[in-house]
């Protein structure tokens, strides 16, 4: 296997090889590091797959790296920060419906408020390239795993969430939440 320096420059080339040959040499050091902060196998995977496409996707910066181990740390350490607080709102949303506390459709206005933020996310999705909008749903409504979805379409795991961050990306356009 070539060094690392090498295989920033091809990778940011966009040799598929080299930056695969950068995963697999870097995969180790990270794997420990993500894990103990997730507890999950599955979650670690995830972030450092999570990681490296966004690697990937501003691959012609990689030249301008000192330390790719540094690098890597402080995206992992950011990543987590992201999970982190993703697993804190999952927390806080089901404590509140398992305590009752979400009264949004208790009233005519809250029914209204929410009726009206129903139908502008309906008409965002409907904006979406046929292919996204089913990716979405299989996701949102029938609860299908990334690899289920994968399988379905017969493309990668990557493909299926670059393709569901486009269209969040886009609907929370769409709803000016962004």
């Amino acid at each position: 296997m070539a060094n690392v320096e090498d295989l920033l420059l091809k990778a940011s080339a966009g040799d598929r090889q080299a930056f695969a040959d950068l995963y697999t040499a870097c995969f180790p050091a990270l794997y420990p590091f993500v894990h103990f902060s997730t507890r999950s196998q599955a979650d670690a995977e995830e972030i450092i797959q999570d990681i490296f496409l966004k690697m990937w996707e501003r691959r012609e910066t990689l030249t301008g790296i000192r330390s790719l181990e540094d690098y890597l740390f402080i995206m992992a350490k950011n990543k987590l920060l992201d999970h982190s607080r993703q697993q804190a709102t999952r927390l806080k949303a089901a404590q509140d419906l398992s305590a009752g506390q979400v009264e949004a459709g208790s009233t005519v206005e809250g029914d209204l408020i929410y009726k009206e933020y129903e139908r502008a996310a309906m008409d965002a999705i409907t904006k979406l390239p046929k292919r996204k909008q089913q990716i979405f749903f299989m996701r949102t409504q029938q609860s299908m795993s990334l690899n289920e979805i994968a399988a379905a379409f017969h493309i990668s795991r990557s493909a299926v969430k670059k393709h569901l961050y486009a269209s969040i990306h886009f609907i929370k356009q769409q709803l000016h939440l962004e």
